[in-house]
């Protein structure tokens, strides 16, 4: 992957394999006036990342899931030295130790409200 890869401040990455919630959230996300990438396991969004022109603000990541899930995701992201510096929200419906969860920006419990994932990712 190119070390030379911009962050695109309108772009979002949202990371779930739960279709209703990755869409509804990518639809509330565009009308925010985000471009919005998908991709429903940890594997793919890795793929999405290191096949896009500029990377997102921001992975919005659940953390069950099924092939890769989120946590072994951001084990993975950390390695890069490119997408270890793209920030990481974890949104969940289970209690997480946010401790446990290294290098990410924010931990938000399902569901999520919008507002407070629009001021997060207005923060990167």
């Amino acid at each position: 992957m190119e070390n030379n890869k911009r962050r695109d401040r309108n772009l979002v990455l949202v990371v779930d394999d739960d279709v209703p919630v990755r869409e509804s959230m990518s639809e509330l996300l565009e009308a925010k006036g985000y471009s919005v990438l998908q991709a429903d396991d940890g594997q793919k969004a890795l793929d999405v990342l290191h096949n896009v022109s500029r990377l997102p603000c921001i992975v919005v990541l659940d953390l069950t899931m099924p092939i890769m899930d989120g946590q072994t995701f951001l084990m993975l992201r950390s390695f890069d030295p490119v997408l270890r510096n793209v920030p990481v929200v974890v949104i969940s419906g289970n209690m997480q130790s946010e401790a446990a969860l290294e290098g990410i920006e924010a931990y938000l419990r399902k569901p999520v409200k919008i507002d407070s994932l629009i001021n997060i990712i207005g923060h990167c």
